[in-house]
């Protein structure tokens, strides 16, 4: 009975996480839809550089963000790798292992210019579905950026296996969700489907070729991280255009910028 209680309980928390979206598309602020993975280091570079360029922008208050999934190595095992992220990335380039680590060390110095530590050294290989789904239920309280944040760090600079049962519970706590939540979340499917649909609707949708993946007002999209400057003249550009003309029909096409980014199928360039 319990048990029963429970998949009602997350199957309800679902149905108010599309109700929560709806809701947004109809407030009184310009919709930023973002499509990430935590294993992605150019998503990490591109929230933080996105960030600074929103406190620069000056109209910070007006601009709502929504966290989107994309899963990148979906067939990677709920397990730590048996292999550290230089082997796994030297057989997708076909280098050797010495030539991923010095290829990697930009992604390092990139990440400290913009305030980041990138610990690769100590970072665990994972399936990233589970960390995903938290950032599903985060998003269920409007805590999706928080839950973001804090896997983001747990992966690239703390060297946390975030397909850990244990660690996903620590880090949903750390930013205020229950964890009995959390627990009966990871004991079942809910949010797998949302995922899905996440990257379905990017692909077909969208033409999701590169995350970080933006679509800001329903129309301009930007594929990569970019720089503080480029994020800033994408969020004018965007927010003039909703100030005007309201929010955009989903047939309406924008713009389409390209930055530093991961492709669809895992590649990521560095």
């Amino acid at each position: 009975m319990c048990f029963c209680i429970a998949q009602i309980n997350l199957a309800l928390l679902s149905v108010f996480t599309i109700f929560v979206q709806i809701k947004r598309e109809i407030m009184d602020k310009m919709l930023i839809k973002i499509w990430s993975d935590i294993a992605c280091p150019y998503c990490y570079i591109g929230k933080r550089q996105l960030e600074s360029a929103l406190q620069q922008f000056g109209h910070q208050d007006e601009i709502e963000l929504e966290w989107h999934s994309y899963e990148l190595n979906p067939d990677l095992p709920r397990k730590a790798l048996d292999k550290n992220i230089y082997q796994f990335m030297a057989e997708q380039f076909s280098i050797t292992e010495e030539e991923q680590k010095k290829n990697m060390q930009g992604l390092v110095s990139l990440a400290a210019s913009v305030g980041l530590q990138y610990n690769f050294d100590k970072l665990v290989v994972t399936n990233t579905n589970d960390a995903l789904r938290l950032v599903k239920l985060a998003n269920v309280y409007q805590l999706a950026d928080e839950a973001e944040e804090a896997l983001f760090k747990a992966y690239f600079t703390d060297g946390k296996n975030i397909s850990d049962r244990t660690v996903l519970i620590d880090l949903g706590k750390g930013i205020g969700l229950s964890e009995n939540e959390i627990a009966n979340m990871l004991d079942g499917d809910t949010f797998k489907n949302d995922i899905k649909e996440d990257i379905i609707y990017s692909e077909e949708k969208l033409d999701l070729q590169y995350i970080p993946f933006y679509l800001l007002n329903n129309k301009d999209i930007i594929q990569g991280s970019l720089t503080i400057e480029e994020y800033v003249k994408a969020l004018d550009k965007s927010y003039n255009d909703w100030k005007q003309n309201g929010i955009a029909s989903a047939d309406e096409k924008g713009s389409r910028t390209k930055g530093r980014a991961c492709s669809a199928d895992g590649m990521c360039s560095l």
